[in-house]
């Protein structure tokens, strides 16, 4: 079984580097799926807000055929791609590059769990696309609750000033 490390705040979503550098889309991706697509209920529960089996913003079923996910009974979905640009906002997909693999190299995948009237996200994970259905386990990371929860209290324009990662003068990170 895999062991992914937890982010649980920005300063460590910051320390991955994911969905950097530019033309990656990870980051804005990772604010509006907290944004849009999880409601927290009462009792603490992350509600998905669509059903990722229905597909909506490109939801897929995610295979974990390369085991970087721990084994569960739970099925798992990915969305984050954006060769089909009409599946999600265009603030997310207004970057996008197709000459430029990096540009679409950023997933989320989550695990679902249901009742019968509700899906909830019982995991929520970032990864890194390597291309041709492979991820790279050693950028694939859980985002806990509570980092979700710190997102959807941000305004874009401030989530991205805490995690992004500065150029110095020379262009360099």
């Amino acid at each position: 079984m895999p062991r992914l490390r937890t982010l649980n705040e920005l300063a460590h979503l910051r320390e991955t580097k994911f969905g950097q550098p530019y033309p990656r889309h990870g980051l804005i991706l990772l604010w509006w799926f907290a944004d849009e697509c999880v409601e927290i209920d009462d009792d603490g529960n992350m509600i998905a807000r669509y059903d990722p089996a229905h597909k909506k913003f490109g939801f897929h079923p995610f295979h974990n055929s390369e085991g970087i996910l721990p084994d569960t009974d739970l099925p798992y979905y990915e969305m984050g791609n954006l060769r089909r640009p009409g599946k999600m906002p265009h603030f997310v997909t207004k970057n996008y590059d197709s000459d430029v693999r990096e540009s679409n190299a950023d997933r989320i995948v989550v695990s679902v769990a249901s009742d019968w009237s509700d899906k909830w996200l019982d995991r929520i994970y970032v990864t890194h696309h390597l291309g041709q259905g492979r991820f790279d386990e050693s950028s694939t990371y859980r985002i806990s609750q509570g980092l979700i929860e710190i997102i959807q209290n941000m305004e874009w324009s401030d989530f991205i000033g805490e995690v992004k990662i500065p150029r110095n003068r020379r262009g360099r990170r």
